[in-house]
């Protein structure tokens, strides 16, 4: 059974345009009144055999006349016929054909010695060889950036040199995006047949909802056994005892094969020296806890990375952490008090260590010449608001800092205006009588250690009652905040030399104090973690690859795994972490079954490619025809003129 079908049905209207030859016959085909003279009945037997022939060939020329114009009206609509009893041949139709490229980063899974991309662009060459330069091909990858360089359209072939460059990426298009650029490019070429196919290793993903063009999956990965091991979360743990500079590096380790894996090699490096290696055992499909202890060589920002070795996606292998050491940080206290409260001074003491310092400065003296001195910045109390607090506080804040504010009762009114609109709350009354600690927030880094545990004192007094609907509270009870944070600055919101409040003297105190310094602070930290994709503000940046570039605090997207170094426009420096998603390190086989207008391939896909899902052109063969008819046209009108001039009769004598 065959299928016809019209890409400009709307000129079939003119089909009725065929009929006009006959109409016109009809209206001029008047009979005139016959007069019948004797002398002449003899002629007029060889006449109605000669009306015959010329009334025959009258009708000829009018059916050819009307299938000329019925074929020339047919062409203009462009018909197409396809059938199922049609077999592909090297001949096939000009085609437009578009070729989605999967570059996600599971494409770079090895086996045998080869990538599922490597076997994605040998099927593109393929491709290649079965075209012909009529037809029209378009590439578009997951990568948004090489689609502006190279997504065009190509006569013939794909050019092999933009082919082998191809890479995967870690923020891939989704098939719905590069659905869209491809239709659009076939919508230039013009061409009636279209064809999109999407190479890929059959990992699940969001799929279009049903389209005018059948979507046809050509699934290069073989039925192989997914065997991947992907390191995550390396971080630095903190030092709550003594300061030292050995230090523990914590990260996680998935199987997310079927087989147990024995003997896996696990190393650390540090900067470019490797620092610790180790084996370790991965049961099947499961998550392993693992750490290794380094040692830091000097203070200042550490980087590196925890590294699993496994050959079949690398992408995956790798976990990066950066943190800011300093065995004996020094440390800024604001404040207009002679001493610090005890509780508050032991705290410091311990964590500046036995070299560190801890210098009182008070309010009038901030300049942000100080701001590179130090690693910690404590305001305890400080009645008194002038100008170079405030500005040093921005600084802080601008700079992605951190700062630890102890409240008192004492505080200016502009003093608290300016907390207010930091912290995004509003001060009420100084309270006096002590409330419970009965929430502590255990997603947060500064309380996460003793969230769950049973406080033994827990009482605060001495606070401010707050209020606001954008409260990170820290630790709470009875309607009140205790601390809350908001980006690197924590809020105590109680006086820390209160002698009333118990809560100083819990065993939970001094851990989540010393937590609090560490997340305020550039002397040792966990780092903050970014994700590939995630949006920076920086002056400069110096990226994985070596590069460096200016963007004068402008927004800056993160593309590559690896360590950033952002540079300020002072020239102080923050290094990052950046790791890549880990979405596709778990292999998840889709379901093509439950798509519609989508068509997985199978193995002898090669053979299926260019078969004209929309069918063969008509409209030249029905031009030639309409042609040929022209010309038989002319022929029977010469051949009728030429008959219908008379024999020259001879004169006769007299």
């Amino acid at each position: 059974m065959g299928n016809l079908t019209f890409l400009n049905a709307g000129f079939l209207f003119f089909l009725a345009a065929t009929i006009l030859p006959l109409i016109i016959w009809l209206l001029a085909k008047k009979k005139p009144k016959q007069v019948v003279f004797p002398t002449i009945r003899f002629i007029k037997a060889s006449q109605e055999q000669e009306k015959k022939k010329t009334r025959f060939k009258n009708i000829l020329l009018l059916i050819i006349r009307m299938l000329i114009i019925l074929l020339v009206t047919l062409a203009a609509t462009r018909p197409l016929f396809s059938s199922s009893h049609l077999k592909p041949s090297a001949n096939h139709p000009p085609t437009a054909l578009a070729i989605l490229l999967d570059t996600s980063y599971s494409m770079d899974y090895v086996y045998d010695s080869r990538s599922n991309l490597d076997r994605a662009k040998d099927a593109i060459k393929k491709i290649n060889s079965l075209s012909n330069s009529d037809d029209r091909l378009i590439l578009v990858t997951s990568d948004e950036n090489w689609n502006r360089l190279h997504s065009q359209i190509y006569a013939g072939s794909i050019p092999e040199d933009i082919i082998e460059p191809i890479s995967v990426t870690y923020e891939p298009l989704t098939i719905s995006l590069m659905l869209e650029q491809a239709k659009s490019r076939l919508q230039e070429t013009q061409f009636a047949n279209k064809e999109i196919y999407l190479i890929t290793d059959g990992q699940k993903q969001e799929y279009p909802s049903p389209s005018d063009i059948t979507l046809q999956v050509i699934n290069i990965a073989e039925n192989e056994d997914f065997s991947n091991l992907s390191c995550s979360q390396a971080q630095v743990l903190p030092q709550l005892a003594e300061k030292s500079r050995r230090q523990t590096i914590e990260f996680k380790l998935t199987n997310h094969g079927n087989k147990d894996r024995q003997e896996v090699l696990v190393r650390t490096v540090l900067g470019e020296a490797k620092v610790g290696e180790k084996f370790v055992h991965l049961p099947a499909r499961q998550t392993v806890n693992q750490t290794m202890v380094i040692d830091l060589q000097k203070d200042g920002w550490q980087s590196g990375y925890v590294e699993v070795v496994d050959d079949h996606l690398e992408q995956d292998n790798r976990s990066y952490f950066s943190f800011p050491f300093y065995l004996y940080p020094q440390i800024a206290v604001i404040t207009q008090n002679r001493s610090l409260p005890p509780a508050l001074y032991s705290l410091l003491r311990v964590y500046a260590g036995s070299e560190g310092k801890i210098n009182l400065i008070e309010p009038q003296q901030l300049n942000l010449s100080m701001l590179n001195q130090y690693q910690s910045y404590v305001f305890l109390g400080t009645p008194s608001f002038p100008p170079q607090m405030r500005e040093v506080i921005n600084t802080l804040q601008s700079s992605n800092r951190g700062a630890l504010f102890c409240l008192s009762a004492n505080l200016s009114t502009e003093y608290r205006a300016f907390l207010e609109n930091i912290f995004k709350v509003k001060f009420g009354a100084w309270q006096s009588q002590p409330k419970s600690i009965t929430y502590v927030n255990p997603h947060h880094f500064t309380t996460s250690l003793v969230a769950g545990k049973s406080l033994q004192f827990n009482n605060i007094s001495d606070f401010w009652h707050l209020e606001g609907r954008e409260i990170n509270a820290l630790l709470a009870g009875s309607g009140e905040t205790f601390a809350l944070a908001r980006d690197n600055f924590i809020l105590w919101n109680f006086d820390p030399g209160s002698e009333r409040s118990t809560f100083l003297l819990d065993a939970a105190f001094p851990v989540f104090a010393y937590r609090c310094l560490e997340h305020t602070s550039s002397s040792i930290a966990t780092g903050e973690k970014y994700i590939v994709g995630d949006i920076i503000n920086t002056h400069s940046v110096i990226t994985p690859a070596g590069e460096n570039l200016l963007f004068s605090n402008r927004p800056y997207k993160l593309s590559q795994p690896g360590i950033y170094i952002l540079q300020k426009a002072d020239g102080t420096e923050t290094v990052i972490s950046v790791e890549a998603p880990r979405q596709e390190s778990e292999f998840i086989p889709m379901n093509y079954q439950e798509l519609k207008n989508v068509q997985l391939l199978g193995e002898d896909w090669q053979d299926k490619i260019f078969h004209t899902r929309l069918g063969y052109e008509l409209w030249k063969i029905l031009l030639a025809i309409a042609l040929a008819l022209v010309i038989l046209e002319i022929i029977l009108v010469k051949s009728e003129e030429l008959r219908s001039i008379p024999e020259a009769v001879p004169s006769s004598g007299s």
